[in-house]
């Protein structure tokens, strides 16, 4: 009943928007001070200016059109046009996005950022051709790691926890492997979930700590860093056929500029929202990285030895 409630709202909205411009919609679950919502807002400009105004990007945010995995389910199925999630994800929908999924596969946010620059993410992007969508581009979600409202300085504190991930096989295999249990809860619902225990702890990027106002009732955060997973921009296939040559174009190349903007955006804020969560006394801590990572190993064992991860393993090591 509720996702039938949100692909009629979702088709409402569609009506709704503006006959005269070809309208295009674009959900996400972030807060409009996201760095992500900041990037969409660039995306939508550009998409405006290189069609002289005849498309129109419309923004839906804060999970008005469902969750990130109904507005995931809606892009698919052509009730929404776009919708940014998770890229971990993503994989429910297309299981070559595994690949940037893996923990501790990415050294760092640089080494991320050229991956998404590169001709092997543009095929990955592709990789999801007939099952209902396309993805646009990346976008740059920092680094995840886990925070509660309890310390956590080896793996052994989660031992037993109940930790929130988003829908992602991979993810809720990482949490096995550490000795917790995974917990999936919508992204909107995650606060709701830590203050009443039904979760003990999360993981997540800083700002999402600090945007969703998690820290108000998780005031440790590990800095394990186990994932530096972008985030996906994806559009309906059914969308994607309806626009011609030209449009498609404005749009990928919109898509394309908007996240370069975007990862400068969400190293200003990321900066500022650790600041933020410090003034909150949010104590971080550091960690052995080695030790997370260690109990994690079978799964990039496994990734490298897929004949399809390997390729994207293998790409982004050489980088």
């Amino acid at each position: 009943m509720k996702k039938t409630t949100l692909t009629l709202a979702a088709a409402s909205i569609l009506l709704a928007c503006g006959a005269q411009a070809r309208t295009l919609t674009l959900g996400h679950a972030m807060n409009l001070d996201s760095a992500a919502h900041k990037g969409m807002e660039i995306f939508a400009a550009k998409v405006k200016e290189k069609s002289n105004g005849e498309m129109d990007v419309r923004i839906f945010a804060n999970g008005m059109l469902g969750s990130e995995r109904d507005q995931a389910e809606q892009v698919v199925t052509g009730a929404i046009d776009m919708a940014k999630i998770n890229g971990s994800l993503a994989e429910s929908f297309e299981p070559t996005f595994k690949a940037v999924s893996i923990p501790f596969l990415f050294r760092s946010a640089e080494h991320m950022h050229e991956f998404i620059r590169s001709d092997a993410a543009e095929k990955m992007l592709q990789s999801s051709a007939g099952k209902g969508f396309l993805g646009l581009t990346f976008y740059d979600s920092g680094s995840r790691s886990f925070y509660s409202s309890k310390p956590i300085h080896s793996p052994d504190d989660l031992a037993g926890l109940k930790i929130r991930v988003p829908e992602s096989p991979t993810m809720i295999e990482m949490i096995r492997l550490l000795g917790s249990k995974a917990t999936p809860v919508p992204f909107t619902e995650v606060y709701t979930a830590l203050q009443q225990g039904v979760i003990d702890a999360a993981e997540n990027n800083i700002s999402s700590l600090v945007e969703m106002k998690h820290m108000e009732v998780a005031k440790f955060y590990a800095m394990d860093q186990h994932m530096i997973t972008p985030d996906l921009i994806m559009i309906s296939e059914s969308t994607w056929g309806s626009l011609s040559e030209t449009e498609q174009k404005i749009v990928k190349e919109s898509a394309r500029e908007s996240m370069e903007e975007e990862i400068k955006i969400w190293a200003s804020i990321d900066a500022a929202n650790m600041e933020k969560a410090k003034k909150g006394n949010v104590e971080f801590i550091e960690v052995d990285k080695s030790k997370f990572r260690e109990k994690v190993s079978p799964m990039i064992t496994a990734a490298k030895q897929d004949p399809v991860l390997s390729y994207y393993i293998n790409a982004i090591d050489a980088l």
